[in-house]
């Protein structure tokens, strides 16, 4: 979810891409993303038609497989490599340290399976590729499958194809003869990730207080943790002085604050969250200090404010120092630079009209209690047992059931 770049910028992910460094890669600008809301395979009626007068003649081999693939045991395996992942979170804040496997990642490799045992099949005829199309298109063939809709089959056709040609399916597509009968919600929202994330953060966390010989479930459910927005230090409070100090010298080590920060703001700009710590003015001046640091190394807070930019001791326009920096950076892809350029300018403009000192700083926190991140000052918490989650995720992706 982009969460940092205004309503003039965001249909450029590949901006927030390079806020923090990641490579970009091309993106669909006209794609819908839908949010906080689970889709559910509904059967077409021909398929429902299909499966309840089956063909008692006629070749039905991609069904048959689909009845001895148990979707189940796929699930069932993400779950187990989610734990896993868990119980091995590290002791630094990391999300990205740790792999999260999504219901997405589980049906593709059911899927996978499906057509290796069925490229497998086509490579033992004289023929493979004439096989394949018989199959799914040949209606007076002995190969033709009878027991699919005209969407499976053509679905059908060019997974088989392509997992014979290049070893691999073309994709997940929930309306595959395998999900047939069968319920699946899609991993189409960010829920379950930041759900997954925020126990990785958590357990992370613990692991560090645990290695500085500080029980993290001994901490009173005052504790919390405030990041500073600029040096991304971590301080303490709701706690006794005596472990003040300790637990902020165990977290303070390498980029941990900056990680929290990152964790801390993704999930108070969901969708629904509301949060009380994030205005659109102290926004601005987060990202306006992070982007002129990140090109030149200078501080917005010591620089002269004055004729909508900022200064430096020797008279150079921040703005200059930008365009310049960002014109030798190999970090932004040619095609975005002038983008990226106009997209600093305007937020040092926007934040030195309204005046540094006028403007919050977007210190974010967040509670530890019993062990466990707990978020404040918004209307979701993204806590397992969490009214919102339940209602919201619960089991489902763990589950896959037949239709009655």
């Amino acid at each position: 979810m982009n969460i940092f770049l205004e309503s003039h910028i965001r249909r450029h992910q590949t901006l927030l891409d390079i806020m923090f460094g990641i490579k970009p890669q091309n993106v669909n600008q006209n794609k819908t993303v839908q949010t906080h809301r689970r889709d559910t395979f509904t059967v077409s009626r021909e398929a429902q038609e299909l499966t309840a007068q089956k063909a008692m003649s006629g070749r039905t081999r991609n069904t048959d497989i689909d009845s001895v693939i148990n979707l189940q045991e796929y699930v069932d395996a993400a779950a187990k490599s989610n734990q896993e992942a868990l119980e091995n979170a590290g002791s630094k804040i990391d999300v990205n340290a740790v792999t999260y496997t999504s219901a997405s990642a589980a049906f593709r490799r059911a899927l996978t399976d499906k057509y290796v045992r069925l490229a497998a099949e086509a490579e033992t005829h004289a023929d493979p590729e004439g096989y394949i199309y018989e199959k799914y298109f040949g209606k007076g063939s002995q190969y033709y499958e009878t027991d699919l809709t005209d969407v499976e089959r053509s679905i059908g056709y060019n997974n088989e194809m392509r997992m014979y040609k290049e070893g691999k399916i073309c994709g997940v597509s929930y309306q595959d003869s395998l999900f047939r009968g069968k319920p699946i919600y899609g991993d189409v929202v960010d829920n379950d990730r930041i759900l997954f994330q925020r126990q990785i953060v958590s357990r992370q966390i613990s692991n560090i207080l645990s290695d500085a010989g500080i029980d993290p479930a001994r901490l009173p459910d005052t504790c919390a943790y405030t990041i500073d927005p600029y040096s991304y230090q971590i301080s303490v409070d709701g706690v006794d002085e005596s472990l003040k100090l300790p637990i902020e010298q165990a977290l303070n080590q390498g980029d941990n604050g900056k990680n929290l920060y990152k964790h801390i703001l993704t999930c108070s700009t969901q969708d629904g969250c509301n949060s009380t710590q994030i205005s659109t003015d102290s926004k601005l001046k987060f990202q306006a200090f992070q982007e002129v640091y990140r090109y030149t190394s200078l501080d917005l807070r010591e620089l002269d404010e004055r004729n909508s930019t900022y200064y430096t001791k020797e008279g150079k326009d921040i703005k200059e120092l930008i365009q310049a920096a960002v014109s030798q950076s190999d970090q932004v892809p040619g095609d975005y630079k002038a983008q990226v350029k106009q997209w600093i300018c305007d937020m040092i403009s926007d934040i030195s009209g309204k005046g540094w000192n006028n403007v919050a700083d977007m210190k974010l926190s967040i509670l530890f209690q019993s062990g466990r991140l707990v978020d404040t000052k918004q209307d979701i918490i993204f806590a397992k047992d969490s009214a919102w989650i339940k209602n919201k995720i619960g089991s489902s992706w763990y589950s896959v059931s037949n239709k009655s």
